[in-house]
């Protein structure tokens, strides 16, 4: 701008001669200063001090009769104006402007004098940059701490010395359930339950002592929902204490979880072995089961090519020859079946049948069988309606035929009973024997596969320990549900029961 054009400098004589006795006053003090002082006069530059020099970067030459928004920021020139036309005197901060065009925070104040009826203003400006940048840095960490806070993961709660909340955190609010307004000023018990506090009491004792406290607990949510969290807290300032509460229901159920499956792990594991004990224990029974019935096959047939053999003994051997082969067949029958029910080759008919028909075509096949062991073997159709069924009679029968044979086997001069019962939605049967008994220790495996009851002093049954499983299946399939009932000495009942449709 330099000096102005407009400039009376008719008056500056007289304006100076009438200042000069304020000037000797102010320049004792304004040249010892650190804030620039100056007097103005219609916004003109009539004194500068050294200081207010210094801070510009012009000579008092220079700088006396500049107008003061030549010194200040473009975007401040009109707040000047106005000030200056209204003679306005509280404190206001521009951004001076330096004769090198540099600029930096100034904080003004200002009072009017009237000298001689002429109005003059004496202005004190003070650099205050470092304090717009401590104070900037101060506003920046400030919203960098709240950014860390209110985006950290764990709960953050900031509590002053009698333990009343004055912070929280979102995490700590989406964790409980509780906004701000609800936990602010209140004392941070108020998450706890009492019971959990006389358990666990809070130890403002060891904060004050400068002690960290870290501590599982139990904090109640908005809800009453417990929660588990790991608690951080300790007092960096006289003022106040800082806790960290991480939310553990996660890591809980993770812990929970990872339980569970290595326990699902132990027990496929352990299922596993029994499998491959099982499948070792079949293996060797197999190779057994298959060579008695071979070796009585091959070794007769050699006997029946003997010439003169005598009419008895040929019928005997032939008997024998033919008793082997239905075992063999009955071996190869249930490794068959085991097969084509794991893999699934298994369908299921829904056809009417006659029961009685298929109960009395049952007893009749095992008649033989039960006669050689002095055993006899009734049906008992008291509680059946005696109605033409429908369902899948190959595999009713297959069951029944198992479990007939199952019982024949373990009993001797008792009695087999076969029986129906009909009811509304499904039908039971049973079958109940006099035999032996299952001892205590296999009723939960006996239906598993290459099981086979044991009994002290009783030898080993015949068998591939696979009846019963594929009895199991065999009502798998069919929707129903399969149960025996046992006494050792006294006998056993086996019970199935399959959804049916009466026709």
């Amino acid at each position: 701008m330099g000096n102005s054009d407009n400039y009376n400098n008719n008056t500056t004589e007289t304006i100076t001669q009438e200042l000069n006795e304020l000037k000797e006053r102010l320049s004792a003090i304004s040249e010892i200063t650190s804030e620039g002082v100056f007097i103005l006069e219609n916004g003109f530059c009539l004194y500068a001090n050294t200081k207010g020099c210094e801070m510009l970067g012009y000579n008092p030459d220079e700088i006396v009769g500049m107008h003061v928004t030549q010194v200040v920021s473009e975007e401040f020139i009109e707040q000047i104006q106005h000030r200056i036309a209204n003679n306005m005197e509280d404190v206001f901060e521009v951004m001076a402007l330096r004769k090198d065009k540099s600029t930096f925070f100034a904080e003004v104040k200002s009072r009017n004098r009237v000298y001689k009826d002429k109005q003059a203003r004496i202005v004190v400006l003070r650099d205050i940059s470092d304090y717009k940048l401590s104070l900037q840095n101060l506003t920046e960490s400030k919203n960098k701490y709240s950014t860390v806070i209110e985006n950290a993961g764990d709960g953050i709660i900031v509590g002053d010395i009698s333990g009343h909340i004055i912070e929280v955190n979102k995490s700590f609010l989406h964790m409980t359930g509780f906004s701000r307004e609800e936990l602010l000023n209140q004392h941070i018990s108020v998450i706890f339950s009492p019971n959990s506090l006389e358990v666990k009491p809070l130890r403002f004792d060891l904060l004050e002592q400068g002690e960290t406290i870290i501590i599982e607990r139990i904090i109640c949510g908005k809800s009453g929902e417990g929660i588990p969290v790991e608690m951080n807290s300790k007092k960096p300032d006289s003022k106040y204490f800082l806790t960290i509460i991480r939310d553990l229901r996660e890591r809980k159920k993770a812990q929970d979880d990872l339980l569970r499956i290595n326990e699902e792990l132990r027990t496929a594991r352990d299922k596993a072995e029994e499998s491959d004990r099982l499948k070792s224990s079949f293996l060797t029974n197999m190779s057994h089961e298959i060579r008695t019935p071979m070796n009585g096959i091959i070794g007769f047939t050699e006997l029946l090519k003997k010439q003169d053999l005598p009419t008895n003994l040929q019928i005997d051997y032939l008997n024998i020859i033919l008793s082997s082969g239905q075992q063999l067949l009955n071996i190869i029958n249930d490794v068959l079946e085991i097969s084509k029910i794991e893999t699934g080759h298994i369908t299921l008919e829904k056809v009417p049948f006659d029961i009685l028909s298929m109960l009395k075509e049952i007893i009749t096949f095992f008649k033989p069988m039960a006669e050689q062991s002095n055993t006899t073997l009734s049906i008992n159709t008291s509680k059946c309606n005696l109605a033409i069924l429908s369902g899948d009679p190959a595999k009713i029968q297959q069951v029944l035929t198992n479990l007939i044979s199952n019982s024949l086997k373990f009993t001797k001069q008792g009695h087999v009973e076969v029986g129906i019962i009909t009811r509304a939605s499904e039908t039971m049967f049973y079958v109940k024997d006099t035999g032996i008994g299952i001892p205590e220790q296999y009723m939960s495996t006996i239906f598993d596969r290459f099981t086979q009851a044991e009994h002290p002093g009783i030898s080993k049954q015949k068998g591939t320990g696979l009846g019963l499983s594929i009895c199991k299946k065999l009502v798998d399939i069919m929707d129903g549900n399969i149960w025996v009932q046992s006494t050792v000495g006294q006998g056993s009942t086996f019970y199935f029961e399959i959804p049916f449709v009466m026709m």
